[in-house]
């Protein structure tokens, strides 16, 4: 379990949004779970189960199976396309026709992976956890 600090911004029914206190800035984004905003700062959007109240200091934990799960839609069915394209189109002659062909594959297997990544991102939302001084504890 990955887990990120911050403080709860908005509340959106059962989500809200978590202003992250990022440490090391320059390598965050990857994962496409955070959004960056003014200032530099990043923003997170978790369930929350509770309680939790604007300007409250919350623990967001984040389930790195389906994070990974994600990323490898989002990344790896492009690169398989992109493979795929370039060998369909290996064996095509007329040179408009191998663009077509390899532009075709690939578009479709990088729709097709954007769309199950953002599914698979949407199903498992990182959830709000109340902070304690000495650790966290579930919220509701």
């Amino acid at each position: 379990m990955l887990v990120e600090r911050g403080r709860v911004v908005k509340i959106q029914g059962d989500k809200v949004l978590v202003a992250v206190d990022k440490k090391d800035r320059s390598h965050c984004g990857s994962c496409s779970l955070c959004k960056k905003g003014a200032d530099g700062l990043f923003f997170l959007e978790a369930v929350s189960k509770g309680e939790a109240k604007e300007g409250e200091r919350v623990v967001v934990r984040i389930d790195d199976t389906a994070l990974l799960k994600g990323v490898l839609f989002i990344y790896g069915l492009p690169l398989t396309g992109f493979i795929i394209g370039a060998v369909a189109a290996y064996f095509v002659d007329i040179f408009y026709l191998k663009v077509v062909i390899f532009l075709s594959v690939f578009t479709v297997f990088w729709y097709y992976g954007l769309k199950k990544g953002n599914e698979a991102g949407e199903k498992s939302l990182p959830e709000v956890i109340k902070e304690k001084e000495n650790g966290y504890e579930r919220e509701g």
